[in-house]
This record gives structure tokens, C-alpha cells and sequence, in this order.
């Protein structure tokens, strides 16, 4: 594993996600090593060849993705967490 908690777990409280539950958390670890190990959560000589500018400009709309994804992640733990309270709060009624 290339990242070590103390940097998942800063990007995880960046992105709003700091109480995900232990399955999306393993989730989220292996979806980080994956884009490290690929080398697109930085700029890579190994990504990056002759056609520099379209490869750029992939490797950016790649990472809009991604950032994108974390907020869908942020809004359906969210909307998670509020169904489970709504659920418990009908079962004690």
C-alpha cells in the first residue's frame, strides 16, 4: 500500500468523508493505490509522451473525474446516514 492512513485520512477529511464506514474505506484505499500506482494523482513523465498536450489534457479530465467522484461519494454517504437515522427513529416510534 503506497499511502499511509495519515494521508488517506487527509484526504478523505478534504473531501468531507472522514467518518466513511470501514467497507467504503477499504474502497476508497484501494481506488488511491490503484490512481497512484497508475500515476494520476500527480504529474508523470510516464503518462505524459510526445503528444504531450493531448495526454495532458486526458490526464486533467481524468482527475476532474475522480474529484467529481468524491462528491458523489460525500452526497450518497450523506443520504445514507440520514435514511439509517430516519429508519431508526421510525423503529423506536
Amino acid at each position: 500500500m503506497l499511502f499511509g492512513n495519515k494521508h488517506i485520512t487527509g484526504i478523505l477529511e478534504d473531501r468531507g468523508l472522514s467518518e466513511l464506514n470501514d467497507d467504503a474505506l477499504w474502497q476508497v484505499k484501494n481506488i488511491l493505490n490503484e490512481l497512484d500506482d497508475e500515476q494520476l494523482l500527480r504529474n508523470s513523465k510516464r503518462i505524459m509522451s510526445s503528444d504531450y498536450g493531448n495526454e495532458k489534457a486526458s490526464t486533467a479530465y481524468l482527475r476532474a473525474i475522480v474529484e467529481q467522484n468524491w462528491v458523489l461519494l460525500a452526497q450518497n454517504d450523506k443520504i445514507l446516514k440520514s435514511l439509517q437515522s430516519q429508519d431508526k427513529n421510525s423503529k423506536e416510534e
